[in-house]
C-alpha cells in the first residue's frame, strides 16, 4: 500500500463509497494498526481543529471591543474530545446497527470510520487553506463536507452491516445520535449552553 493506493481508494470513497467499504473490509487490518491510526487521526483532527481556531478569527460578540478572539481549549481537552467523539461514534453505529439486524464487527466500524476521519481531515484542512485566501468559502465547503459526509457514512453502514438499506443505515444514524446526545454533553465542560 502506497499513497498512490489511498489516493485511489480517496476518489473511489467520493464517487463509489459502497465498493471502495468493501475494498477497506477487505484490507483486514490488525489490531495495533487500528489503533495507531486511531491516534494518528485523533492527533491530525486536533492540529486541524486549532488551525481552523488560529487562521480563522471568530469575533466574540459578548466581548469588549479589545478582546475580539475567543479564547482556545486546551490541546489535551481538544485530543480528549476528539478520541471520544470518535470512540463513541464507532461503538455507536456497532451496537444500534446490531440492534437492527447488522452483522459488522468492532474492526469493521473502526476501519470505516477511521477512514471517514482521514477524509474529513483532508477536507477540513483543504477548507482551512481556502478559508484563509477566501473567507466566504468556509461555511459552504463545511456544508458541503457534512453532506458528503453524510452519504459516504451511509453507504459504509449499510456495507458493513449487510444491511441491504441505505434506509437501515439512516436510521443507525438517528438512533446513534440519540444515544450520543447524553455522553457529547456530559464531555462538555460548561455542559448545554
Amino acid at each position: 500500500m502506497n499513497t498512490v493506493f489511498f489516493g485511489n481508494l480517496a476518489v473511489l470513497t467520493l464517487r463509489k463509497p459502497a465498493e471502495a467499504a468493501r475494498q477497506l473490509l477487505a484490507l483486514k487490518p490488525g489490531r495495533e494498526v487500528l489503533w495507531l491510526a486511531f491516534f494518528l487521526a485523533v492527533v491530525l483532527n486536533c492540529l486541524v481543529q486549532l488551525g481552523i481556531e488560529l487562521f480563522v478569527s471568530v469575533p466574540d460578540i459578548d466581548a469588549p471591543d479589545s478582546e475580539t478572539l475567543t479564547e482556545t481549549e486546551s490541546i489535551p481537552l481538544v485530543l480528549l474530545k476528539s478520541a471520544g467523539a470518535m470512540m463513541l461514534s464507532i461503538v455507536a453505529f456497532l451496537f444500534v446497527g446490531r440492534l437492527l439486524g447488522g452483522t459488522a464487527t468492532f474492526d469493521d466500524m473502526m476501519v470505516l470510520t477511521i477512514w471517514l476521519q482521514f477524509l474529513q481531515i483532508a477536507a477540513l484542512l483543504i477548507t482551512l487553506v481556502l478559508s484563509i485566501t477566501f473567507p466566504f468559502l468556509m461555511l459552504l465547503l463545511l456544508m458541503a463536507t457534512a453532506v458528503l459526509s453524510l452519504y459516504i457514512t451511509l453507504h459504509f453502514l449499510n456495507e458493513a452491516h449487510q444491511f441491504g438499506s441505505l434506509g437501515k443505515s439512516f436510521a443507525v444514524i438517528l438512533l446513534s445520535a440519540l444515544v450520543a446526545v447524553p455522553f457529547v454533553l456530559m464531555l462538555t465542560p460548561s455542559g448545554p449552553v
